[in-house]
């Protein structure tokens, strides 16, 4: 009875270690292909189990030309299907909903995602100075509830902790000197609802 329970324990050891070594194989066997940077990788990996958002991300991470709508329309669907994986990924809605912009996609598309990535992650500060570049550029399309949200994602640039939160000021700015005066008034009232001082908005805008 002993020598057949444990015969049973080994069996069941033998095959629980050699499940785990094949996963292990198979992120070992992407990390190699993935080095070699080869066009097809990305895609040969994206269905594979426990590596399928790592090769999806580092199709994402690969620069294009958003101008090509073939590599626009990849990306895209690079987003999205790691978003199906891991749907709580605010930077990676913000990201969808930049290309959509990028890409001239229905503005109701663009909002979704971009409001997407206000609920997934309201208070990543990274997150937040992107999403408000982003939003102030669609002003005239905002909803009031995004309106209120960009003005509290500014809040990193008015009181920035990293040189990388400062720096994006300047990219604020450079989006709010292109568009019509009122766009500013309502930025600047948007703000001060949020409980920013004029003095403050004044420093920024």
């Amino acid at each position: 009875m002993r020598a057949s329970i444990r015969l049973l324990t080994a069996i069941a050891l033998i095959g629980i270690c050699g499940f785990a070594l094949a996963r292990g194989w198979g992120i070992v066997h992407f990390s190699l292909d993935s080095a070699k940077k080869r066009p097809d990788i990305t895609a040969r990996w994206a269905a594979a189990p426990d590596v399928a958002s790592a090769a999806l991300r580092a199709e994402v991470r690969a620069n294009i030309n958003i101008s090509d709508a073939k590599a626009a329309n990849s990306r895209r669907e690079a987003l999205a299907s790691i978003l199906s994986i891991k749907p709580m990924s605010s930077i990676d809605w913000l990201s969808l909903s930049g290309v959509k912009f990028d890409t001239d996609q229905p503005v109701e598309q663009v909002l979704g995602s971009l409001r997407l990535s206000a609920i997934t992650g309201p208070n990543e500060s990274y997150v937040m100075t992107e999403r408000a570049i982003i939003a102030v550029s669609l002003w005239e399309d905002l909803p009031s509830d995004l309106k209120s949200r960009a003005a509290i994602d500014i809040g990193p640039m008015i009181f920035p902790r990293t040189p990388a939160e400062g720096e994006v000021a300047a990219r604020l700015r450079a989006v709010v000197s292109r568009k019509p005066e009122w766009v500013s008034n309502e930025l600047r009232k948007a703000l001060l609802a949020a409980g920013f001082a004029p003095k403050e908005i004044g420093k920024l805008l």
